[in-house]
């Protein structure tokens, strides 16, 4: 099941929209404001689609955009706004907004938009297989399967992103830092170098790695000569 996350100010307008993706077999994540958005955001995992108002107090929809595309350069983000103003609607296309649509827009002709959005498919650069012979361990980058001892496991997106980072980097000093710029899309100013912790002992419990060390003071490397 798709889950989405959708944001508007407009407690009505947002309960109907809510109650009409669920029956169309969504998953659905309210926020009645923007920052509120971004805590759901940053603490649920697997979150395929933002939908968000355009026009909000404290935070728009477009700030929203920008700051969610730093803790994630590949979300899909669909801004919905009763605004006629093109300047708002170059700036959301400026942003990589997948869609700006008007809030007056057919429901049946929405639920399309988002399916639409939703099978967008995300360009993944290099190799698209990773392997750890020690570990046993094979990646499918490209459909976003890894396999372990001929054994298929479900990763959530955020543990995928951060095996492959590992895997691409193998034998080399990982600071938090960088992990989480390079696998959370954010810097150290927005994160909390704790998410890394956690991720790294989910990963290692799930996929029994032995190969992730600690270093002390530094971050994690993956040994594997």
């Amino acid at each position: 099941m798709k889950k989405i996350l959708f944001v508007d100010d407009d407690a009505k307008y947002q309960m109907l929209i809510k109650e009409l993706l669920e029956l169309d077999g969504y998953e659905v994540l309210t926020a009645s404001n923007a920052m509120d958005g971004v805590e759901i955001y940053k603490n649920t995992d697997d979150i395929d689609l933002v939908i968000s108002d355009l026009k909000m107090q404290t935070i728009d929809g477009l700030q929203l955009l920008s700051i969610i595309r730093k803790y994630n350069n590949q979300a899909k983000v669909i801004i919905l706004t009763g605004s006629d103003n093109p300047h708002d609607e170059l700036l959301g296309l400026d942003l990589r907004a997948n869609e700006y649509l008007k809030k007056s827009i057919d429901i049946s002709v929405l639920l399309k938009r988002i399916q639409l959005v939703l099978e967008q498919t995300v360009e993944i650069s290099g190799q698209n297989i990773l392997t750890s012979n020690f570990e046993n361990i094979v990646v499918d980058k490209q459909n976003y399967k890894v396999q372990k001892n001929d054994i298929y496991y479900e990763l959530t997106k955020t543990e995928f992103a951060l095996l492959v980072y590992f895997l691409e980097h193998k034998n080399e000093v990982l600071n938090r830092e960088d992990i989480l710029k390079e696998v959370w899309r954010i810097s150290n100013t927005f994160g909390d170098d704790r998410a890394v912790d956690t991720y790294v002992k989910k990963l290692r419990s799930k996929l029994r790695i032995s190969s992730i060390y600690t270093v002390r003071g530094v971050g994690y490397e993956w040994v594997e000569r």
